[in-house]
């Protein structure tokens, strides 16, 4: 499935030190955490880095695996858009890389950026290895995790694990527990792209009816406007949704960042979401998931490990609400 981009010059010590690259977006960082799992069941003394970006960093936090934490700010993450700013981001980033003294760097998204390569040349890591362009059907944790072969591992990769707080998912289950709301279904209506997006609509027929049938639903979104550059956000239409389901067993749970979001999806008993980081990041905490998915979307993209249940259309708007609505019924 994959392949090295350039032949070992060396053999692997029993204590490799590996940075790992994957600076894309949520879902991508969730499904390359099988990476780090593997690499340290196979190598247990390894030092293992990760080169992520400012946005997804915090998935990260408390990981076991995960030795030491590189940051890449995207320009448009940046508060100080400078030159010179970036330049000292950039520079104090090939220090951190230097500092380590890494055997390899593995490229774990698809097509490589020249920046990432170019950073790790700077970075004093002279081995690079890249995806080979094989395996495009396989979900995209088989596919990464695949790249791990040429290194001795083989066989299922380790499900994806994000590690919460366990006082900050005791304060969450005990908010919502006060509310009434323990054990509800959490709604996560944002999706970064407008065929992942189940409209408004739907989601609040979805929480009618499902009141009548005895359902209590928490509703989780994108934080920010919809305008904001570095990524845009749905306080608009998560307002405008709990402002149309007043007095239904429903309510909103803002999350300011991530790790917010990660604890509050573990807080809830199950999760509905379109295809988006959410969706791996409510799996890869434990929560079971009901996916509403493109048809071309399931087999690379849905979430994995067992449990869960993927609905799907041509455009995830044309996945009926009937449909939710069974599936969430059928399970209660």
């Amino acid at each position: 499935m994959a392949a090295p981009h350039d032949a070992p010059r060396h053999p692997f010590t029993s204590a490799p030190r590996i940075l790992i690259i994957r600076r894309d977006n949520i879902g991508d960082l969730v499904c390359t955490l099988p990476i780090f799992a593997g690499l340290r069941r196979h190598y247990p003394n390894a030092h293992l880095g990760a080169l992520v970006n400012s946005y997804n960093a915090p998935l990260l936090n408390g990981n076991p695996h995960v030795d030491r934490i590189h940051i890449y700010t995207k320009s448009k993450h940046r508060p100080d858009t400078g030159l010179l700013a970036a330049l000292r981001d950039r520079a104090a980033l090939i220090a951190g890389l230097r500092q380590e003294h890494y055997d390899m760097a593995l490229h774990v998204g698809r097509i490589p950026r020249a920046e990432a390569r170019i950073l790790v040349r700077f970075g004093g890591i002279g081995e690079q290895w890249t995806d080979d362009g094989h395996g495009t059907a396989a979900h995209e944790v088989e596919r990464a995790y695949g790249m791990l072969a040429p290194l001795g591992l083989h066989g299922p990769p380790p499900d994806p694990r994000i590690s919460v707080p366990p006082e900050a998912l005791a304060r969450a289950r005990g908010l919502l527990e006060a509310q009434g709301f323990g054990d509800a279904i959490g709604l996560h209506i944002s999706a970064r792209e407008d065929e992942n997006r189940w409209p408004l609509d739907h989601f609040a027929t979805l929480i009618g009816r499902g009141a009548e049938r005895g359902l209590r639903f928490v509703v989780f979104w994108s934080p920010g406007d919809a305008g904001r550059p570095e990524h845009p956000g749905d306080d608009a239409r998560a307002q405008t949704l709990l402002a149309r389901c007043q007095g239904l067993p429903v309510i909103g749970y803002p999350t300011p960042d991530l790790l917010a979001l990660a604890t509050g999806l573990a807080a809830v008993g199950r999760v509905v979401g379109a295809d988006g980081g959410h969706v791996h990041i409510a799996a890869a905490v434990g929560t079971s998931v009901i996916g509403l998915y493109c048809d071309h979307k399931i087999t690379q993209w849905r979430p994995w490990g067992s449990g869960h249940t993927v609905l799907h259309g041509k455009s995830v708007a044309d996945i009926p609400v009937d449909a939710v609505l069974a599936t969430l019924t059928n399970e209660v």
